[in-house]
């Protein structure tokens, strides 16, 4: 299969899951700065979903320009990521409704983790599919470690959001996917 053509299947379903989540956003009751105020969780929350979108794409992008060979488990995989950033949506919405339920919260942040298991798995994957391909392991190594340390930073987020305040873990996984996006910035480089 050709990558191309696979990436701009992966680029119509990310906008398709950014228009639910944009949709989601009431409209104010009046045209004024007050009536916006009242629905500030929901840009908030919108914000967040918004970067984590936006990051999957770019680490996509930055991916996929360096495969060589494209099999059908890869793009399996790569579409099991793509049915775990789906649910965002739905957790997007949840969590402006119920913006300090620890419940929804760890709802939210649940896709993080789930997404970077997925990472460490494709990974793997793909340097199975291309083991001579030089550039590709180098950077998927770098990435590794970057997962490690988003992974201990959502730790510590559950841990304060169950115990302090639900919230620290959305601004833990918006801590995270600023991180990833300036260090894949740099192993692109």
């Amino acid at each position: 299969m050709d990558t191309e053509r696979f990436e701009a299947l992966i680029d119509a379903i990310l906008a398709i899951i950014v228009t639910l989540i944009i949709l989601e956003i009431p409209i104010p009751a009046h045209p004024d700065f007050a009536s916006l105020w009242e629905v500030r969780i929901e840009f908030l929350a919108y914000l967040v979903s918004f970067f984590i979108v936006f990051n999957i794409w770019n680490s996509h992008h930055n991916l996929f320009i360096r495969i060589n060979k494209l099999n059908s488990t890869i793009v399996w995989t790569s579409l099991a990521g793509i049915f775990i950033l789906s649910f965002i949506p739905y957790f997007t919405t949840m969590v402006s409704e119920q913006f300090n339920s620890f419940f929804a919260q760890a709802c939210f942040g649940s896709i993080f983790i789930l997404l970077h298991i997925h990472y460490v798995i494709q990974a793997e994957i793909i340097k199975r599919a291309d083991p001579a391909n030089v550039a590709l392991i180098i950077y998927l190594d770098k990435g590794e470690h970057n997962s490690l340390f988003e992974f201990i930073l959502f730790t510590i987020s559950y841990i304060l959001g169950y115990f302090v305040y639900p919230p620290l873990i959305m601004v833990g996984c918006l801590i995270a996917m600023s991180y990833w996006i300036i260090s894949d910035q740099y192993l692109t480089d």
